[in-house]
């Protein structure tokens, strides 16, 4: 399994992480000021008239039990402590940052109300283990925040991975390391991490499917994450009747609880959910208690007319169905998203590709203050193969320039047709020292080529221009980056062609 600080490494190369919210930093700043944390913590959340609101909600309602004493922050803040209002704070926060418009493919609400009912779900089994339940609320509560990173950043991807999670019995973490290379629960750790929540928070979330990778110490708090998880699932997932063994066998065994102290534990749930949903401001059905569900599930069992045997059959029929297609449907998007981002004579990524991915790139770079490199470069006097040996001849010599482009190339590096003989190369993390071995490479990799086209054999050459942002300058842009490359080609071409021509900007 990759440590969070590879995994961090990781996301950097493929996702945009989000910002915090201001005003979380502020909050985490005003809690490692010992001198003045009270009055700091106060002060930012008064200054918030809807989250004092919600907070003095929570601290009255039966979480705490309070039953109405606390009537301003501070009185919060003496009787709650300022590690649990803070974390309290924070839920609310980044819950109100991280919402969206629910769509065919993912539903925000239900997102949520699962996420709520986990985190009720991990605070009441933490007191009966005596692990802090403050810091196992918030992570209960943020252990998916990952998927919703994914969702908004690898939207394709993602929907992929949910289709044939829903087809299959694959867990969901899994498919996604097959996909992207981490799960969502290392990306929602390597998030929290560096937005500077506690490691108390983050660690637990971020092993939650690798229990047997975590921290001793951590490793309590990630069973109440998977647990808290499985119980969140008997409410709002069609495979819950999966759990329900497993989770009264947990109860029984490590917490000594009986069959109806189970039954109770999971009720009370459901109540405290729908409580801290209200403060929430979510909508929609309550979540029924699972003695109700049990006994309407009892009485419809008794108006089924068909047998156990053939409902069975009619299931494993309907699964089966539904992989094929899923797996048919995916197979056919991979196709048309391939369509539309790759050329069709060389096989490159297109200009369309191009153009998207030289905005993430240069956002990338600024973000992480790392170099960035790009090549343009044409074929010296194409036309006149064209004219002298036909287009075909002219195709031919544009696809095996692309293949030897590749050949040099490494593989982080993204090699584009841009136009007729043009082509361009991003190269991430590379300055201008990199950027000329490169170029020179491909002038001299290409100048030694031979080329079978019908009766002839070609030698062709090529003129390159390469532009490197240091990501010091905060005005460079796409257009900044297009323009220099271009302008570097064309004094490439006034020296002489054949040659290479470098520009930092």
């Amino acid at each position: 399994m990759r440590s969070i600080e590879e995994v961090r490494s990781l996301v950097g190369q493929k996702i945009e992480l989000p910002s915090p919210p201001n005003i979380v930093m502020r909050i985490l700043q005003a809690v490692q000021d010992d001198d003045s944390c009270f009055a700091g913590l106060a002060k930012i959340i008064s200054a918030d008239p809807s989250l004092t609101a919600k907070l003095l909600r929570v601290a009255n309602s039966s979480i705490y039990g309070f039953g109405g004493r606390v009537k301003n922050i501070e009185s919060a803040l003496s009787i709650l402590g300022i590690n649990a209002l803070k974390n309290i704070a924070l839920s609310f926060i980044i819950v109100r940052k991280c919402q969206g418009a629910s769509t065919s493919v993912f539903d925000f609400e239900y997102f949520w109300k699962r996420s709520v009912t986990a985190a009720v779900a991990a605070k009441m089994l933490a007191s009966l283990r005596n692990y802090d339940s403050n810091d196992i609320f918030v992570s209960g509560l943020l252990q998916d925040i990952g998927v919703l990173v994914l969702f908004q950043h690898c939207p394709d991807s993602y929907r992929e991975v949910l289709a044939l999670k829903n087809s299959t019995e694959t867990p969901g973490h899994i498919i996604e390391r097959q996909f992207l290379g981490m799960c969502h629960a290392e990306l929602g750790g390597a998030l929290l991490q560096e937005w500077g929540l506690p490691e108390s928070i983050y660690l637990p979330l971020f092993y939650h499917h690798r229990a047997d990778c975590a921290p001793y110490h951590y490793r309590t708090g990630v069973e109440l994450l998977n647990l808290a998880d499985k119980i969140s699932a008997i409410y709002h997932s069609s495979q819950s009747r999966n759990n329900v063994a497993d989770i009264f066998q947990t109860l029984t065994s490590d917490y000594g609880l009986t069959e109806k102290e189970i039954k109770e534990l999971i009720d009370t749930v459901a109540t405290r959910a729908n409580e801290v949903l209200s403060f929430f401001d979510m909508s929609g059905d309550e979540i029924r208690p699972l003695s109700e569900m049990l006994q309407d599930a009892n009485q419809e069992l008794g108006k089924l007319n068909c047998s156990y045997e053939q409902l069975v059959m009619d299931l494993k029929q309907a699964k089966e169905e539904s992989s094929k297609y899923v797996g048919k449907l995916i197979d056919a998007n991979k196709k048309y998203r391939e369509l539309a981002y790759r050329d069709e004579l060389t096989g490159l990524y297109n200009n369309r590709y191009f153009q998207e991915l030289m905005e993430k790139e240069l956002e990338r770079s600024r973000r992480y203050e790392h170099a960035l490199s790009l090549l343009f470069f044409d074929i010296d006097y194409f036309k006149e193969i064209n004219d002298n040996f036909g287009h075909l001849a002219g195709d031919t010599v544009l696809r095996r320039v692309a293949e030897k482009i590749i050949q040099i190339m490494r593989g982080c590096d993204i090699v584009v047709r841009y136009g007729g003989d043009e082509f361009a190369v991003i190269m991430p993390e590379t300055g201008r020292e990199g950027l000329e071995v490169f170029a020179e490479r491909i002038r001299r990799g290409i100048e030694e080529m031979i080329i079978p086209a019908d009766q002839a054999s070609l030698q062709v050459t090529v003129s390159v221009g390469g532009a490197t942002f240091n990501s010091k300058n905060p005005q460079i842009d796409k257009r900044a980056m297009f323009s220099t490359a271009d302008k570097a080609i064309y004094q490439a071409k006034g020296g002489g062609r054949n040659r290479i021509h470098i520009v930092e900007i």
